[in-house]
């Protein structure tokens, strides 16, 4: 069975600024896509890694998943330099994957493992 877990993200004044989820949670195979949306006044400002951050070690440590993973365009760069940062390890690049303003970009697919958690 897959579930999906959605969590909101609020500044310390609790001014909701966007979603991180786990969707696709699939117990028995012990993984689940990762996902988030910022408002654009949030970027840049540190919500997205905490947040991240949070929704991992609560799929690691408390639903016991093995593996989280996520995707994201190429183009996208300071989302995947936050994904690095973070742990993630890209395990492949589906080349002109999608469309986006009259060209045609990558999708990497990037994971991370529990073993590779150590917060």
């Amino acid at each position: 069975m897959n579930d999906d877990l959605i969590l909101g993200i609020e500044t310390n004044e609790q001014v909701l600024v966007g979603w991180v989820f786990l969707k696709d949670i699939d117990y028995a195979h012990g993984r689940a896509s990762i996902g988030i949306l910022l408002s654009s006044e949030a970027r840049g400002q540190g919500y997205g890694q905490i947040a991240m951050e949070q929704m991992i070690d609560l799929g690691f440590k408390q639903l016991r998943l093995n593996k989280i993973y996520l995707t994201t365009r190429g183009l996208n760069e300071q989302a995947i330099a936050l994904y690095k940062k973070i742990g993630f390890v890209t395990e492949g690049i589906l080349r002109n994957h999608a469309y986006v303003e009259g060209k045609y970009v990558d999708t990497y697919f990037m994971g991370i493992l529990a073993s590779e958690w150590n917060r």
